[in-house]
């Protein structure tokens, strides 16, 4: 049920930035990066899975509009060690990588022209990840989070924020029964990821 809710606040707030996609008042691109810190993975029966944190960076390309708001397309790149402990056998370490695109809508708390503005973001897309020797996999994300953004001049800026960045990873399978039939379904839990970045703001053009 939280879930659920969760999924569906995420997307109207995401629904009513892109509405507002012909009121684009300019562009910026913002480089940034950053540090990731990761939850593990337990719902696996004999295998205790722990990933542990490391950097991350990444680009964003935003669309400044009115009503106080923007539109993010946001690209994010980590990699990072895990280990598997197993009490079937010898313990597993290795590495993967998880590249996120998204597309995030941004509210300011402030009106335009203050040069210190908080902001609340949040958004939906897609967490590709990959690894030596095995599939590349795809999976929907969301992510959510608050942030602080300077203007230094017309042309630049820098900004931080955090966000929670979680995905649904299925391990097993189990049953559901109702009162007329049975339906295999995927079990599994979230692999949570939490991201500190900072990030230049280049201005490229429209109104400041």
């Amino acid at each position: 049920m939280r879930k659920g809710v969760l999924f569906a606040f995420v997307g109207c707030l995401a629904l009513q930035s892109g509405t507002a996609l012909a009121q684009v008042q300019g562009v910026e691109l913002i480089p940034f990066g950053g540090y990731r810190w990761s939850s593990g993975l337990s719902s696996i029966d004999g295998v205790d899975i722990d990933v542990k944190d490391a950097a991350s960076y990444g680009v964003c390309l935003d669309a400044r509009m009115a009503y106080n708001s923007a539109v993010e397309l946001y690209y994010g790149h980590w990699n990072g060690d895990f280990e598997a402990l197993s009490v079937f056998g010898p313990d597993v370490t290795g590495s993967f990588s998880r590249d996120d695109i998204m597309l995030n809508g941004i509210w300011y708390a402030v009106r335009p022209g203050a040069t210190v503005r908080p902001y609340f973001t949040a958004g939906l897309g897609v967490a590709i990840y990959s690894a030596e020797n095995a599939n590349t996999t795809g999976r929907f994300a969301w992510d959510i989070g608050v942030g602080l953004r300077k203007d230094v001049n017309e042309k630049v800026g820098i900004r931080v924020d955090g966000r929670y960045m979680p995905t649904w990873v299925s391990t097993g399978t189990s049953v559901w029964c109702d009162p007329f039939y049975c339906y295999p379904v995927s079990s599994g839990e979230f692999f949570d990821q939490f991201e500190l970045t900072g990030g230049l703001i280049i201005k490229l053009g429209g109104a400041q």
